[in-house]
This record gives C-alpha cells, structure tokens and sequence, in this order.
C-alpha cells in the first residue's frame, strides 16, 4: 500500500494509477474543489473505492462527478484520465437519458437500485458499442447526512449476454423441423435467424445451381427481396452486376468467411434492432456435410454496434453449419439417389452434433437425464450427468426413489419430485435450483430445468430435463453478498461514531470553538482508521495507535511521556475508542494538565491481569508533575468519550480520577473485548 501525493494537503492512500492521477489533478477548476476540503464520507468511500479490485465509481454532488478505481478503466478506455473530476452527464452522454434519471432518483430518494445485464451503448475508442452491464447505485451520506453522491460497483455481462443470445439462436436452428427442399430449409432457418435482428441486422441466402453459374435468392430476412443490396438472381460472367462477388464463393473449394465493406452502391439498407445502418456484412459460404465446395451463401450484416472478432465469426460459422446440415436433412427427403452417401453424411454430422452437445456438457457443467415417471425407475442420463453427482456413468442411476437421502435431503427431494409429479400431470415444465450432494457427501447446487415428454398421440410419457452444477455461482454469489454486507455495516459504524462526535462537540460550543474542536476530533478519528485500514481491518498495534493519537507532543516521547507495555493488537471496534480517548487526556493534559507545563510527565501502561482466572485488559493514564489539578465544574463532551464512550465500547469499568497532583484514568475490559488474540492471553 503506496501513498500517492502531489502536493500539501492532496494526498491519497493507493498504489495505482488513478490514486496517482487524484493526487496530482488540480481539483481547483472543478465543482468537487480541493480534496482537503472534500467531506469525510466522500474521502471514506473512495478510499474504499481506490483499494477495490472490482470496478467501482463514486458519482458526487449535484454535478455527479466521477471519482472511480483503476478496474474502472475497462470502461472508459481512452476517456481516462480526462473523465476524473467531470461530470457523469459530459462523461456519457451517450447513456445519460438512461443512467441519468437513475442517478438522480438516488440523490432525491436515498433509495438503492440494482440493475442487471441492463444494455447500455458506450462510446469506447471513438465508437459505440453494444454492452450490458450489472450494477447498483447506492446512496453515500454527506456529513450534514443529506445525500451527497451515489456509490457504484459495476461488472460488464456483455460477452456472456450476447453470448447467451447466439447460444438461443443457434438452440433454435437446430430445433427446426424437417424442411422437403434446399430453399424450404433456408427460408425456415431465416425465419428463426429474424428474431436475433442484434447480431443479424438482415440476411441474405443465395443458393447456387449445380454448375455454380447462377445464384438464386431464396430466403431474406430484415430487407426485401429484389432491391439494390438483394437482387433475385445474378448469373455469373454476363451483365447481371455480381455486387457481392458471389462467383468467387460458388468457385472455391474451401469455405472461408470474408467481411465486405457497405458503401453506397448497395443502397438505403435496413438496421435490425438499431439506430444506423450496419457497415460491414459477412459473406459465409454453406458446406453441406460430405460435400467440398459451398450449395449456398450466406450473407449476414454485422451489428453496428458490435466489432467483428473471433467469437462473431465462430458464431456466423456455426449457423452456417446449423443451416447446411437442414438443406442435407433436406435433401435425404427430396431423393433416394446417393442414400449411402447421405446417410454417411448425417451419421457424421451426428456424430459432430453430439460431440458439440458433450462438450458443451462439460464446458457448462450441465447434464441431460430422460425418466419414466415411474419412482422405481433412475431413468437415462449423461454421462456428464453422473460427473456432477460424483457416479460412476458405467453403473446405472439409482431410482429416483433411492435417490431420497443419498443426492437429495429428504425434504429436498420431496420438493423435487412435488415437481415432477405437477409437470407429468399438466405438462407445464419447471426450472429449480435445489441443494444436492454428491456420492462422496460433497455438498453442491444444482439448476434442474424439466419439460413433459409426450408420444405421437399427445400422451405425456415421461420427462427429460437438464441439470447444472451451479456450486462455484451460488458460492461466488454469497461471497459478493457477505463483502457488501460487511462494508455496509463498517461504514454505518464510522458514521455513527462521526455523528456523535458533531452532536456533542456542536451542543455547548460556539461555531469557531465546534470548528477546530470538531476537527481535531475527527482527526483522531480518522488516525485510527488509517490504522485499521492499513492493517485490513484486522487491528492495532497499541503502541502504534498510542503514538499516532499523541504525534504533536512526539519530541516528549522517551522523556516525559513514556508508554509501558507489551506489543498487543488491539480489536477494531476497541481501537476507534481509545483512540479518542487518548486524543481527549492528550488535549486535556497539553491545555491544562502536565503537558502544559515545562516539567509534567505522562505515563501511560497496558497489559492483561488475571482475577479469578479470567484474563482483564487494563490500561491506565497517570499525569505528575503539572499544574495543580482543577476538576472541571461540569463534564463535557471530552469527559464522556473518555468514560462513557470507552466503558460503551470495550464492555468495562472505567475510573477518572481528577487527583490534585495529576489526572489518573484506568480502565479494565474483558481481554476478548480488546485484544486480538491468537489462543492464548496477550
């Protein structure tokens, strides 16, 4: 942990790039102003912020300008580093009719909101993209307790969303009935492709005859048939304009997808799902299986909003495949002539089929398993069903009755099959996420998604569904669940304690007394943290927090004031106690007391007594030396942090004795209510 600093006052507790660019930014020309003038709570979330490794972004004060970690940057790619300090709306004004009423509900409401796989279309690298994304926004209290910024941790799902889309598109190519003809085939596949107008903005079939002298359009989708960038026919080598260059698809041996530019000789073409037309199309030669030169093409827009890559690519290649595979299913229905040869081709693109299926299996942890209906029955499944269970897939499964107690706890199982029982009765199918385990007793999640199976009659006849191990996203889901909660409850606590501090300091002061007083006080406060922070919330070192809260008497360390005891860490929650405690005897004793003389001592002891056998923690203040002691004609706020807010905290007693020859405080705790210990006493 680095401390990034620029120049007096501008400092800020972070070792990455963006601490770097905080503490060096003149903050003068913006509306957030100097950070030494910037609220403690802000200074507290984006401490928290800086030191996340999860992309985080803090929207401030009525301009909602942004303040975000280094993880933050995927998402603003070349606009970093000139979007620190701006506001959200010059920020993204691409999304700001979007995120911008969400933003301000939170500031007028204080309520939270959570958004997921909401699509929002950034400008990154001087284009705009299709995204999706996962976030909250969380209201940040001001130190006057209004609402002052929106707190936001934020995941990008674009790949996985649109990659769950192509996963549907392609589901619903291979779930298409049986078509009598190679045009039949890429109508009925086309017809599927229009609900993915995303990706597919428009697409264009063309079939070739058997010398591969002409190409006839055959099924269209997002733009009519017969227009500029979709003629009915186009013969090759005669007048007719080959505008795609067709020819060299009908001719080439091996399938390769090429990437056209759209210029305006194409003319006015449609834009799926978006606001611009696309500007580039993917020419996909169709190869059906067994045969070496493409029966058909494919041209397919590229989504304006989505860079052509690999995965884009893949999947045009795959619905290529997917479209093939129907005109050969096609074809064994059109002719009995070449059956061997057809056949042989089915076989094979079975073959591939199901080698997809298992490793899709495996790459999703997700097995298939087909049952009777029958409770005595275990029914068929996957072998990768079996993996998730922990079975053997030589051995067939135990019935479902049998599996009562060994992969389902009996009240889970008495749901499950409450379940299947509904859906073999109505055909309604179902999806779960029930609790399981495996044959060695390893405790696991999985997701059960179930349909009816019917006979040609109609007559439901069993059920098949799918199931998948979700362990690592149930695990990962509570983990982000207990991290949000434990930050949650750590930053309510210091803002207690804060707002504590300005009620008692404000009640009998006048402004400029609760001015400097206040601050001195939450200065202590915040040593403490800085501590507590530092070592990760796991403690303080006694000595350490000791010499923090006295630093401005630090050339009296060793002479007149002297510290005795053992290095002990000491509990968070113990730690912000007596460290204002110690702030106040300081204050006190600098004013008043030993320290405001030339010859005063202080002695400050630590360390655990035994009474009757339990181990106490006791701790004492001894001042000599000093100016006669007057006890105060009231207790102030000072007299109550170092009794009441002491004896509050660590659960113990606590003695203040304002002795004639030098104030004496002591304070004896339970050791577990202060000292981190590690199975023995301190």
């Amino acid at each position: 942990m680095g401390l990034a600093t620029a120049r007096p006052g501008a400092s800020f507790i972070g070792s990455g790039a963006t601490a770097e660019a905080i503490a060096a930014k003149d903050w003068s020309a913006t509306s957030l102003g100097e950070p030494e003038q910037w609220p403690q709570s802000l200074r507290v979330a984006l401490e928290l912020c800086l030191h996340s490794a999860f992309p985080m972004v803090i929207f401030w004060g009525r301009d909602l300008s942004l303040l975000y970690n280094d993880a933050y940057h995927a998402f603003l790619t070349d606009k970093h580093p000139r979007a620190l300090g701006q506001p959200a709306r010059e920020v993204w004004p691409e999304i700001w009719d979007v995120i911008g009423p969400m933003l301000h509900g939170v500031l007028a409401d204080g309520k939270a909101t959570r958004s997921e796989d909401l699509q929002l279309h950034l400008m990154r690298n001087g284009r705009r993209e299709e995204g999706y994304f996962t976030f909250s926004y969380s209201p940040i209290p001001d130190d006057d307790g209004t609402v002052g910024g929106v707190f936001c941790p934020v995941v990008e799902t674009t790949e996985r969303v649109i990659g769950e889309r192509r996963l549907r598109t392609l589901r619903d190519l291979t779930a298409l009935g049986r078509a009598e003809t190679d045009a039949d085939a890429c109508r009925t596949a086309v017809d599927a492709l229009s609900a993915d107008a995303f990706d597919l903005p428009f697409v264009l079939i063309y079939c070739f005859d058997e010398r591969r002298s002409r190409a006839t359009l055959v099924a269209a989708s997002g733009v009519a048939a017969g227009r500029r960038a979709s003629p009915m026919e186009i013969r090759f080598g005669e007048e007719t304009e080959d505008i795609w260059g067709l020819a060299k698809v009908a001719g080439r041996e091996a399938g390769r997808t090429e990437l056209r530019e759209l210029g305006e000789e194409f003319g006015d073409l449609p834009k799926g799902e978006w606001s611009s037309p696309p500007t580039e199309a993917a020419l996909v030669p169709i190869v059906l299986p067994g045969e070496d030169r493409p029966a058909a093409a494919m041209i397919a827009a590229v989504s304006p909003r989505k860079r052509w890559d690999s995965a884009y690519s893949y999947f045009f290649d795959r619905v290529a495949a997917k479209i093939g595979s129907a005109m050969c299913d096609a074809r064994v229905y059109a002719a009995e002539r070449k059956r061997a040869e057809e056949i042989r081709s089915r076989e094979a693109a079975l073959r591939r089929t199901e080698a997809e299926l298992r490793e899709a299996q495996r790459l999703g942890r997700i097995g298939s398993w087909r049952w009777s209906g029958r409770i005595d029955d275990g029914g068929d499944a996957s072998e990768h069903l079996s993996s998730i269970f922990g079975l053997d897939p030589a051995i067939p499964l135990p019935s479902f009755a049998q599996q009562k107690g060994l992969l389902y706890a009996p009240d889970v199982w008495k749901r499950l099959n409450a379940a299947m029982q509904k859906t073999l009765q109505t055909g309604r199918g179902f999806d779960l996420d029930l609790p399981a385990r495996r044959a060695d007793g390893a405790s696991i999640w999985i997701t059960i998604r179930a349909e009816a199976v019917r006979d040609e009659s109609g007559e439901i006849v069993g059920l098949r569904s799918t199931v998948q191990d979700i362990t690592e996203r149930r695990q990962a889901q509570e983990q982000v669940e207990l991290l949000m909660h434990e930050v949650t409850h750590r930053a309510k606590n210091l803002l207690t304690v804060v707002r504590a501090v300005a009620r008692q300091t404000a009640r009998k002061d006048s402004p400029a007394n609760f001015a400097e007083l206040f601050d001195q006080r939450i200065a202590a406060l915040g040593a403490s943290h800085d501590l507590l922070v530092q070592n990760d919330w796991r403690g303080v070192d006694l000595h350490e927090m000791t010499r923090s809260q006295l630093a401005h008497f630090r050339d009296l360390f060793g002479s007149r004031i002297r510290v005795d005891g053992r290095a002990v860490m000491v509990r968070p929650a113990a730690a912000q106690a007596l460290g204002m405690a110690l702030h106040e005897l300081a204050t006190n004793a600098g004013k008043y007391g030993a320290l405001s003389s030339d010859e005063g001592m202080v002695r400050i002891s630590f360390g655990v007594q035994r009474e009757d056998g339990a181990p106490w923690f006791v701790m004492a203040w001894r001042e000599s030396g000093g100016p006669p002691v007057i006890p105060p004609e009231r207790p102030g706020f000072g007299q109550m942090v170092i009794v009441q807010m002491a004896k509050h905290a660590l659960g113990g007693d606590v003695a203040l004795d304002y002795a004639p020859t030098g104030v004496v405080w002591e304070i004896r705790a339970p050791l577990e209510n202060v000292i981190e210990t590690t199975g023995g006493d301190a």
